[in-house]
């Protein structure tokens, strides 16, 4: 899995490049879990920006409520961006919408 990780503002902004299923769930949260301690350590929120992941799988999802959980209990803002039609329709169906604010461009997102 290609990732990228940056600091606008306020956030730190991770982005997977990629589908992200049962055969790169790992590496997701391997990305992700630093990615969470830096945004807590700099007391910043973390984005993660979906732009160029095509799909995400249920064993994604398991990730994203993990590290949402560990989000909560550090006192950082967790927020996702710029999903697909696909990656949005799997968020509304599985409720995580609702779980994580989901914002329509990075820039909404960064600003909270």
């Amino acid at each position: 899995m290609d990732w990228h990780s940056e600091t606008r503002d306020q956030a730190l902004v991770a982005t997977p490049k990629g589908t992200i299923n049962h055969e790169t769930a790992d590496a997701f949260e391997e990305h992700l879990i630093p990615a969470l301690d830096e945004a807590g350590k700099n007391n910043s929120a973390l984005v993660i920006n979906l732009e160029h992941v095509d799909y995400i799988s249920s064993a994604g999802l398991r990730i994203l409520m993990r590290i949402s959980k560990r989000a909560r209990e550090a006192s950082v803002d967790i927020r996702v961006a710029n999903l697909n039609d696909c990656t949005r329709e799997i968020f509304q169906i599985s409720r995580f919408d609702k779980l994580i604010p989901v914002f329509d461009s990075l820039d909404a997102a960064v600003a909270g």
